[in-house]
């Protein structure tokens, strides 16, 4: 019998072998859970007398956490952490861990991809060849992306990497709204820290970068939407929650703004009779910003690593409910 039960109640990789590899030396065995996790009761059935857990978006909330009988840690799989209840955890004095650096590249890049998506209609153009239509001439609001006001709200590693990639486009400025990075910081970097309100009305295209957080939940609501340009973009690669998504829907349908690329949203799976489904002035993806093989790797073995470290007697590198 191993020292160690590791839980993974989170499925969805290719492989388990980087934990498995990295756990050996502590004699620590890794159980897949049967099924991926949804709810509190199957987390707790699963995971009961684990001495860590592998979670991804699977809820770990105070009375899982409390069921636990001799959990030390619960590593991340991810940067977010709003479905872990971090009060309960520290009261228990179980470690909550994050991979912070693993996929800054990735949802950037992805970022950068939905935004020209939809500059160009890139969707609309290829459903619109494949059925046969070979368009020579177009009418469709399509604008170039040089000399636009880039608006990016929250300005944190990956907004700073999906800034650093757009500045090849040439934009005309650069507006900053996160009330937590100092101003001095913004403008080394070669962009404008504003208020929100000023980075809505002056931005062509807007990218989300926030944390799910009570102050930034919904921070794109229906009295938001109309202060942007009706010409304006919004990409989210953050948090679904960040967006009221019915205000975004009827902001799309009415002409309130021209366009969204949307990765994330405030309930997933995204229902397929859901009204994005049917928009043309949305691109949509499935939660996979995060996602290259190389990501994988990272974020796995950073998330294995963590436990190694706890189980070993050590604190976690990116320990998030310290006490």
């Amino acid at each position: 019998m191993a020292k160690y039960k590791v839980v993974v109640v989170s499925l969805g990789y290719e492989t388990y072998d980087y934990e498995r590899e990295i756990l050996k030396p502590i004699d620590a065995e890794l159980i897949l859970s049967p099924r991926d996790c949804t709810t509190e009761s199957e987390v707790i059935e699963v995971a009961r007398d684990a001495d860590a857990i592998f979670v991804r978006e699977t809820p770990i909330t105070a009375k899982a956490l409390e069921s636990f009988e001799r959990c030390k840690i619960v590593s991340r799989y991810g940067v977010g952490l709003d479905n872990i209840d971090l009060d309960a955890a520290k009261k228990l004095r179980i470690y909550v861990s994050n991979v912070p650096e693993y996929g800054t590249e990735d949802v950037s890049d992805h970022a950068v991809a939905l935004l020209l998506g939809c500059i160009r209609t890139i969707l609309v153009r290829d459903r619109n060849l494949r059925q046969g239509n070979f368009e020579s001439d177009i009418c469709d609001e399509i604008y170039r992306t040089t000399g636009k006001n880039l608006g990016i709200i929250g300005y944190g590693k990956i907004a700073r990497a999906f800034h650093r990639k757009w500045m090849g486009f040439l934009p005309a400025r650069v507006l900053v709204y996160d009330p937590f990075v100092a101003e001095d910081v913004i403008r080394e970097n070669g962009a404008e820290k504003v208020d929100l309100d000023t980075l809505l009305s002056e931005s062509d295209f807007i990218s989300l970068h926030t944390p799910l957080t009570l102050e930034t939940r919904h921070i794109i609501n229906e009295a938001v939407l109309k202060k942007m340009k009706n010409t304006a973009i919004l990409v989210n690669t953050s948090r679904g929650g960040a967006i009221d998504t019915d205000a975004l829907v009827n902001a799309l349908q009415e002409g309130q703004i021209l366009r969204a690329g949307l990765d994330v949203f405030e309930n997933e799976p995204l229902p397929t009779d859901h009204p994005l489904i049917e928009m043309d002035n949305v691109i949509l993806t499935s939660h996979v910003a995060w996602y290259s093989k190389d990501s994988a790797k990272d974020l796995q073995t950073g998330a294995a690593k963590e436990v190694l470290r706890v189980l070993s007697g050590d604190k976690p590198v990116n320990w998030v409910n310290p006490w």
